[in-house]
């Protein structure tokens, strides 16, 4: 019988050698179709999780002792075969670190599979006994592998899934094959509003943003204001002065040391695209590209140009730049948007587990 132990750390970096290995490993396999991508994605790699305990340092939160990071390495006969990067807070709370984020995440580990389902049996019966009185909140998990099931056979734990969306891009040969694989009525509805554009008095554009060549001055205020506004509509809120301060607040408050602000001065995978109508942002998606695969973890639109039909016009000419650089799929992440299946997604759920252990 293999011997199954666990190790605790509190730093990401005695863990880079093998995480690093296990991110190039997953990367071959998936190439070669060996592991689905939603078994191993941007936030499991060690350059994502590396920015994110850069980033949790610096909260008051965890200055103050409140909450802090725990890895679990799990080691199989004494060769490592899994980490699981934990939040754990003194308030009784245990998360996933990146679940906020907006994407899937998962144990970090090539060997999710059925062949290997007792080594995660052996780490949930570990995080039973760990975190023995606490709430465990492990959110956006791809639901078939053995990790996830397990987790969801803790007695008394909740399990639900949530429908993500995703555009299969390699099933088309081109960006006219897939384009053309729309609904004619969306296809006759962006040359209509791309119309708009060229007669009359409005121009639009489509920047692109990288982190040589970053949005300057007030832009990125621009650009959350317009997000935490449309936030108001999504949650069906009237936009009352009230809502206006508080979208005032987030927005510098974002801007300020926000996770995606500050991961787009450090990670070369972000990409911001920003859909401008007459020279003003109309519609932006804000995103991480790495190893070919697209994670959007945030994307909005100015509704007071919804008439000009902002996103969907962004959204296909962000299809052709990905296709240009050979993009092989993108994640529009969780929610049941109408846009996404205009926009050929198909649905890949992602599932929560909450368990009072």
């Amino acid at each position: 019988m293999p011997e199954i132990t666990f190790e605790v750390f509190d730093s990401i970096k005695p863990l880079k050698s093998f995480w690093k290995e296990s991110d190039e490993l997953a990367a071959a396999m998936i190439a070669e179709g060996k592991m689905p991508r939603i078994e191993y994605t941007f936030y499991q790699t060690f350059r994502w999780n590396e920015f994110v305990e850069r980033y949790y340092s610096r909260q008051p939160s965890v200055r103050l002792g409140l909450k802090h990071i725990e890895y679990i390495l799990v080691r199989n006969d004494g060769n490592p075969v899994a980490i699981l990067p934990l939040m754990v807070y003194r308030s009784g709370k245990v998360e996933m670190t990146s679940w906020r984020t907006s994407g899937i995440n998962n144990v970090v580990s090539v060997y999710n599979n059925e062949r290997h389902a007792g080594i995660f049996k052996a780490l949930v019966n570990y995080i039973c006994g760990r975190y023995r009185g606490k709430k465990l909140r492990l959110f956006e998990l791809p639901p078939a592998t053995p990790f996830t099931q397990e987790l969801s056979a803790i007695p008394g734990a909740r399990y639900t899934e949530r429908g993500s969306y995703h555009i299969p891009l390699s099933d088309f040969e081109d960006f006219d094959a897939y384009y053309l694989s729309l609904n004619k009525k969306l296809r006759h509805n962006i040359k209509t509003r791309s119309n708009h554009f060229t007669h009359g008095d409005l121009t639009s554009e489509l920047k692109v943003f990288t982190r040589e060549n970053p949005p300057v001055g007030n832009y990125w205020k621009k650009i959350w204001r317009l997000f935490f506004m449309r936030k108001n509509v999504w949650r069906k809120r009237d936009i009352t002065a009230f809502r206006r301060l508080v979208c005032v607040w987030e927005t510098h408050k974002e801007c300020s040391g926000g996770m995606k602000t500050l991961s787009f001065s450090q990670l070369d995978e972000t990409v911001l695209f920003v859909f401008e109508i007459n020279g003003e942002p109309a519609a932006f998606a804000f995103l991480y590209l790495s190893d070919g695969y697209i994670v959007v973890p945030k994307l909005a639109i100015d509704t007071e140009q919804r008439a000009h039909a902002p996103g969907i016009l962004m959204l296909k000419e962000i299809m052709k730049w990905c296709y240009d650089k050979g993009v092989k799929d993108f994640d529009l992440c969780r929610g049941e948007e109408p846009y996404k299946q205009q926009m050929g997604a198909v649905n890949q759920p992602v599932s929560r587990v909450v368990a009072t252990l």
